[in-house]
């Protein structure tokens, strides 16, 4: 069935323009080929102006069949920008489409008309809109109309594998479609200066990898989470927005790029391996804050001429693939041909690759410093890392002056970052690499972070002391052909080095609360721990005053806690500092110790010493935020009448009520047994707006009041929402509203003093949206409630229920992060599944 359907159309994860279906005639179809027979592929970088303006119109070009259409829909929904359609607007003008106006009055009025009818889409919609280009935009005549706009505004190339295209158009043949994409691919390449491969997935359950931390059945609502999460970070990084508010939630350290932090790691994948392992690493457990994309020339080049069309498509969807199945920045890496320094070609790749905007691309600094600058140029919002390597270095080349020299030359170029290494077989070359990072520091040569190791066998020692994107291996490519991964340190071998050598320390963990016997953090803390390859502990602290935590903040080896009732309030008395996420929300459930008084040893872990402060973070949102964005349709993807039912009315009440405040719901309903505690909450949010910023790590001493969070000018702000109470279950949803798609139950699943559990079921009305929605069951003992029951009845409608030990891991994954200081976005969830 599957097969059939997929062979149909009729049901694909890769997205399709719905309403453009009609194809054009074949002889259009062909004199659109034959005008571009003769276009040769030349790289484009972005060729853009210093920075393009948030706001400015985004254009979509692309055959047809590649999800232009679906994809401006999903692109508005995040942007709010409008979607303007050429061919509707073609239509609507005319009266007639395309294909019938060209049958009726020639393919050269055609043109003509489509040509004007293009300026003036183009011209009366310069900003907030998305544009859905037509066919005509390759033409001589429409080039000149976007090369014009080129320089101002983003403009997409949308790509798609010829076979999805076949299954979509119905028309030729999957070669035929190749052939065509070939002939009119440098165009739209030439037109554009971002590109997105709009890769389609398995739809069948048995195809599809797993998502660790669920127990769900296969739901056909969310097969196009993926295309819409690839497709939201490119425009988010074309605007060059540095907050995400509505893609991930963000704790106190997730806005510090992986720089700004101590032992990163980056996972090193060769191009070629990418289309082998990349599904394997979806579900694999990584811990590291990068990926680096290695682009061997001599190997991606072979038997080929230069960069051609065919490489950049090949080097594109790889890309994506990647970006697919791990969601970590990217480094975008060329190894320049050993043989001969074709710098020509060199820079073509990266010119290409600008056009991807990963997060980070290397820039050999033996190039020509002409061809750099102009790089440097056209870069959107990628971060530029100036990489140097010594193939054959003399014995003593750490020590030479000119290292520091080529550490200047990055930052002179304008490169954020320096990497320098060289190949060694010496260990005494992994102490004077140690003594050349020194000396960069405190001669201050540079202001640019550095990067600098020694590969090899012999070299291993010197990757886990260097601080910044150590390369990695895993594995997975450990157990493939010899490709040198066999001589890499993976993040465990690196962390287990960097405690046996006492560079950090051992820290004590646990929960804190009156009732935390029976907790099952320490069960999940503890495995991080040891899967991590650290030696650190998590215990329970059991309490029934807050006076007792005191002990623990006297042991120079207290790592951290999590804080359970009653004491999320009340723990807001005894610190120095608050996250602005435990301030709006008015409760802390992370404490963490800070060994100085600034703020600069959030960032700083793994350290036993005498505690000079305390910070208080609230993670519990983070948790309910994550499993709402996992499990929310497209179709259901927060708009301005998006509505959202919260039950309940304690500290995880509040906290959901944050959660959906970020997510950009506008409409929240309380509903509670007692109504005036539903009424604390609705006096606590209703109309209010909060600042979301960056915590200023710089900040030298204490906040007069933890309830005024240090933060930096970096900021934004969510809300207002209007939020109501509901007085009880029987009476209908609110006329002129719309019905929920977000419900997160807060209700524990225990009794009070004995009684039994409270049995929940929502009223049919409360459950009329025609998309369905997520409904969070925060209750997790027992897992499957009366709710969670009633609506994985109603899955067929759409609704997707997600229980409570689905939500626990990702509040406790970033604890773990804040406790560490740790990348632990592939942390298993295994533990308490």
């Amino acid at each position: 069935m599957t097969r059939k359907l997929l062979s149909t159309g009729t049901l694909s994860s890769s997205i399709t323009c719905q309403n453009t279906r009609a194809s054009l005639p074949q002889s259009l179809f062909h004199a659109t080929l034959d005008n571009n027979v003769r276009s040769e592929h030349r790289p484009q970088g972005c060729a853009t102006d210093e920075l393009l303006d948030p706001d400015a119109s985004i254009l979509l070009l692309g055959m047809r069949g590649t999800g232009k259409t679906s994809l401006a829909i999903l692109a508005s929904s995040f942007t709010g920008f409008r979607v303007v359609d050429a061919d509707q607007h073609f239509y609507q003008t005319i009266g007639l489409p395309r294909a019938v106006y060209a049958s009726r009055y020639g393919l050269g009025d055609y043109r003509e008309k489509e040509l004007s009818l293009m300026r003036t889409v183009l011209e009366q919609n310069p900003s907030r809109c998305i544009i859905i280009c037509g066919p005509g935009s390759a033409e001589d005549t429409g080039q000149e109309v976007i090369m014009g706009l080129k320089k101002t505004h983003p403009v997409i190339y949308i790509m798609r594998d010829p076979a999805e295209v076949h299954r979509y158009l119905r028309i030729h043949d999957a070669a035929q479609i190749s052939e065509l994409t070939d002939m009119i691919g440098p165009s739209y390449r030439a037109l554009s200066n971002f590109e997105f491969f709009n890769l389609s997935e398995p739809i069948n359950p048995e195809d599809q990898p797993g998502v660790r931390g669920t127990q769900l059945q296969y739901q056909p609502s969310l097969v196009l989470k993926h295309v819409e999460d690839d497709f939201l970070r490119l425009i988010h990084a074309i605007r060059q927005q540095r907050s995400r508010p509505r893609l991930r939630a963000q704790h106190s350290l997730s806005h510090l790029p992986p720089e700004a932090k101590l032992y990163t790691y980056a996972l090193q994948i060769p191009l070629n391996k990418v289309a082998d392992i990349a599904v394997k690493l979806r579900n694999t457990d990584l811990l590291v804050d990068a990926i680096e994309l290695i682009i061997d020339m001599d190997v991606l080049l072979a038997g080929r001429d230069g960069f051609d069309q065919h490489t950049a498509t090949f080097i594109t969807r790889n890309y994506y693939t990647l970006r697919r199945n791990v969601k970590l920045p990217v480094i975008f890496h060329v190894e320049s041909s050993r043989e001969n320094r074709h710098w020509s070609t060199y820079f073509d790749i990266l010119f290409h690759g600008l056009r991807l905007i990963p997060e980070y691309l290397t820039l050999d600094l033996s190039c020509e410093h002409r061809r750099a600058k102009a790089l440097m140029a056209q870069k959107v919002s990628t971060k530029v890392i100036g990489h140097f390597f010594d193939r054959e270095p003399s014995y003593d080349a750490w020590d030479l002056p000119n290292r520091l020299t080529i550490v200047q030359m990055a930052e002179r170029l304008g490169c954020e970052l320096a990497r320098i290494c060289q190949y060694s077989s010496l260990p005494q070359d992994n102490v004077r690499v140690q003594h050349f990072i020194l000396r960069a520091k405190t001669t201050g040569v540079s202001n640019i972070p550095l990067i600098a190791y020694n590969t090899g066998r012999a070299g291993r020692a010197s990757c886990f002391a260097n601080s910044l994107l150590s390369p990695v291996t895993h594995e997975l490519l450990r157990s493939g052909p010899q490709t040198g991964a066999e001589q890499m340190l993976s993040v465990q071998d690196s962390q287990k080095a960097l405690y046996a050598s006492f560079t950090l320390d051992k820290l004590v963990f646990g929960i804190f609360g009156n009732a935390v016997s029976a907790a099952v953090s320490p069960m999940m803390h503890n495995a991080a721990f040891e899967f991590c390859g650290m030696p650190h502990v998590y215990r329970t602290f059991q309490s029934s005053s807050l006076s007792d935590l005191k002990h623990l903040v006297y042991d120079e080896t207290f790592g951290g806690a999590s804080i359970s009732s009653p004491f999320k309030k009340e723990i807001l008395s005894v610190l120095e500092y608050i996250s602005p996420e435990a301030q709006a929300i008015g409760a802390v459930n992370t404490l963490i110790p800070l060994r100085t008084r600034g703020l600069e040893s959030l960032v700083d872990r793994n350290h036993a010493g005498p505690v000079a402060a305390l910070f208080g973070d609230n993670t519990d949102w983070i948790g309910i935020y994550t499993c709402i964005q996992r499990h929310l349709s497209p179709a259901n993807a927060v708009k301005g009448r998006t509505t959202a039912l919260i039950l309940g009315a304690g500290g995880m009440a509040r906290a959901a009520v944050y959660a959906a405040l970020r997510l950009g719901v506008q409409t929240i309903f309380i509903y509670n047994r007692t109504a005036e505690n539903a009424q604390k909450l609705v006096n606590q949010f209703n109309g209010r707006s909060f600042l979301v910023h960056s915590i200023d790590l710089a900040r030298p001493s204490p906040s007069i009041s933890p309830r005024r969070p240090i933060m930096t000018d970096d900021n934004h702000t969510v809300g207002p929402a209007t939020v109501h109470s509901l007085l009880a279950m029987d009476e209908p949803w609110p006329s002129g509203l719309e019905p929920p798609t977000i419900i997160v139950s807060c209700i524990s699943g225990a009794g009070d003093h004995g009684q039994p559990p409270p049995q929940i079921l929502l009223p049919d009305p409360w459950l009329r949206s025609p998309t369905g929605g997520v409904v969070v069951e925060l209750a997790y003992n027992p897992i499957e409630t009366t709710l969670f029951k009633q609506i994985r009845g109603l899955t067929r409608k759409g609704w997707i229920p997600v229980h409570g030990l689905q939500v626990l891991p990702e509040q406790g994954i970033a604890q773990f992060e804040l406790f560490t200081a740790t990348s632990t976005s592939d942390l298993p969830r295994g533990g308490v599944d």
